[in-house]
């Protein structure tokens, strides 16, 4: 559940500063990668250097 609150946070704005929500020690890394494919399309990953933890949003511009 906890990765829903942290998706919904950066996905309206991925500067936030959001705690990663498996291990809660540091910040998450974002990044945004087009979609080759669909340029009105972005994959926002969720990245911790911490423990590994990773997710991704699909968005749409």
């Amino acid at each position: 559940m906890r990765w829903i609150g942290a998706g919904k946070s950066i996905a309206t704005d991925p500067s936030v500063k959001v705690l990663c929500p498996v291990c809660q020690k540091v910040y998450l890394k974002v990044r945004d990668i087009p979609n080759e494919n669909n340029p009105s399309e972005v994959e926002r990953q969720m990245l911790c250097d911490k423990c590994g933890a990773f997710n991704v949003l699909r968005l749409t511009r």
